[in-house]
């Protein structure tokens, strides 16, 4: 550990005269560093929209062919979104509720597990409902054998969509409901369970006024991720009726390339996701942050409440794990260790694995220098010499929203549009807007863990370190790095996951040559190799709950000073 100087240590006071004016003025390195993230950003935005508006001035001769083509994808995307997140915040919140109350061994475990739900390839999603509901899944199988029944039931359509979206979403909510439900404060649990409170009034007076705030939010950004849903739709959706506007840019330019098309569909996407965008980038982020669980529990639920918590769980627990351990059965086969050896398969894996390993550097680059000027900024409003600091505020934040307006298929059309017109070698260009597309994914997710770490050294340390004089680099290497590892190993880990299992920007340049895992799976189920998408899905799967769990424990890992 680091001492402090021994000025420091031997003053018994502290002096805090008015600082110079390099500690005076946010606009430092670290200010400067984060308004040049917020600028890559928007410029890579921009580009892209310009590149894409100017290919759509093209109007094609069928254009109210076109047109209600547009309505159908807005009004189906809509209702499945709409849907999704009203079934997502059903199962998310009472199962936040039912972990919250009640007291058992491994609820460190669940918990971890509502984590690793964040990072799941939506192709593995869908690939594990298709073996559990599937026509040769476990319960079609189960009642035939058992009640020589044939269940009348096709996950394909609307249902298999909302089922995927739910045990994704449903996940993700009831983590980030779980982190509000902890944030109580001890004293009005305690007033609560004095007042003997019915489990019903407990909710009504204790649990919903923590709940609430994070709702808005969270509704926005389940609708979004729905509603430019690609993987899930494309394999669940059973044809064009069900289909949204990400599946339809992927139509367009690998089956049709009908480049014009694919650019009116991406900025009608694109001017719809803005009318959500706008309104979400003005609430606050931090009802809405998933940060260090707690098992702790002071009030557990007993009677007749328990039980009832308890069975919706386990319901739960069915629903989220039945997926998971039938795609883990089905890669169990004689023929995997002979594929683990396969050209094919090693190239797409070492792809996967660098372009996951560069993409969630710079993800934690991206997010690391966010945080860092919002430091300063916070550091500056505690001394008082911060200049319009909701400005600065708002202007550091909008790079997180900026996946949400820019999903990683529009990028991807974006930069594939690029490519053609400047005869840039497509294999070439496609790892960087991977990459890319990446960091832009996880970079809401990282900034969220991240940067209340950094307000919080800067409120606590801002002062200290100022009287001490030291500059940005010292106070990055002895205060804020040893304190906000455990959150950078988060923030790493989430990179790394997401770019293991993206299937979107890869759709648009993936190729025999060029291949990742995700798009490896994809092309063995579109070639009707299911036993090969079985030992592919088995893999990634194990890689992503690996890699969640093992990356942070190499930030946590204490070196010595």
């Amino acid at each position: 550990m680091t001492s402090l100087p021994r000025s420091a240590n031997k003053s018994t006071s502290i002096d805090v005269s008015p600082p110079p004016a390099a500690a005076r003025s946010p606009i430092n390195w670290r200010f400067i560093g984060g308004l040049s993230v917020t600028f890559m950003v928007f410029a890579t935005i921009f580009l892209v929209l310009f590149v894409i508006v100017n290919a759509a001035q093209n109007l094609p001769s069928n254009q109210s062919a076109l047109s209600a083509n547009i309505w159908h994808l807005l009004r189906m995307s809509s209702i499945q979104a709409a849907l999704s997140v009203l079934f997502s915040l059903l199962v998310g919140a009472p199962a936040a509720i039912a972990l919250y109350r009640l007291r058992f061994r491994g609820k460190g475990l669940a918990i971890a597990l509502l984590s690793a739900g964040l990072v799941l390839p939506t192709i593995i999603v869908a690939f594990g409902l298709l073996a559990v509901w599937g026509r040769a899944g476990w319960l079609r199988s189960a009642a035939k054998s058992l009640l020589d029944q044939d269940l009348n039931f096709s996950i394909f359509g609307l249902a298999g969509i909302l089922m995927a979206h739910t045990l994704l979403n449903g996940s993700f909510a009831a983590r980030l409901f779980y982190d509000r439900l902890s944030a109580t404060p001890k004293s009005k649990l305690k007033l609560g369970r004095s007042l003997n409170l019915s489990p019903f009034a407990r909710f009504l007076y204790v649990e919903w006024p923590a709940l609430k705030p994070a709702i808005p939010g969270l509704a926005a950004t389940i609708f979004l991720m729905c509603f430019t849903s690609f993987a899930l739709v494309l394999l669940l959706g059973g044809g064009p009726a069900n289909a949204t506007f990400e599946v339809a840019i992927f139509e367009a330019v690998r089956v049709d390339f009908d480049l014009t098309r694919a650019a009116l569909l991406a900025a009608s996407q694109l001017l719809f996701c803005l009318l959500i965008i706008v309104p979400a980038a003005n609430w606050n982020t931090k009802s809405m942050m998933i940060g260090q669980a707690s098992v702790q529990n002071l009030w557990p639920a007993d009677g007749r409440s328990k039980w009832v918590l308890t069975t919706f769980l386990l319901l739960v627990a069915a629903f989220y794990l039945t997926p998971l351990i039938a795609i883990f059965q089905k890669a169990m086969s004689p023929a995997l260790i002979p594929y683990l050896g396969k050209e094919k398969f090693l190239n797409a894996l070492w792809a996967s694995l660098i372009i996951a390993s560069v993409s969630a550097s710079l993800t934690l680059l991206l997010a690391t220098l966010l945080a860092t000027a919002r430091g300063e900024l916070k550091r500056a409003e505690k001394l008082g010499t911060a200049r319009f600091p909701r400005l600065y505020r708002l202007i550091l934040g909008a790079p997180i929203f900026a996946y949400m307006a820019m999903p990683a298929m529009v990028l991807g059309l974006g930069f594939f549009l690029i490519t053609r017109h400047l005869a840039l070698p497509t294999q070439a260009v496609g790892v960087w807007v991977l990459i890319l597309a990446n960091a832009l994914l996880a970079l809401p997710l990282a900034s969220a863990a991240l940067t209340p770490s950094y307000e919080k050294l800067a409120n606590r340390y801002g002062k200290l370190s100022m009287s001490l004089n030291m500059t940005g680099w010292q106070r990055f290497r002895y205060i804020e790095w040893p304190l906000s590892r455990r959150e950078a190993g988060y923030v790493f880990a989430l990179g790394f996951t997401f770019s293991l299992g993206d299937v979107g920007v890869i759709a648009l340049f993936g190729t025999d040559e060029f291949s990742t895992l995700p798009w490896l799976m994809y092309r063995a189920l579109g070639s009707y190799r299911s036993n090969d998408a079985a030992l592919v899905a088995g893999i990634l799967l194990a890689l992503v709950i690996f890699s969640f769990w093992a990356l942070p424990h190499l930030f946590r890992i204490n070196r010595r000073a």
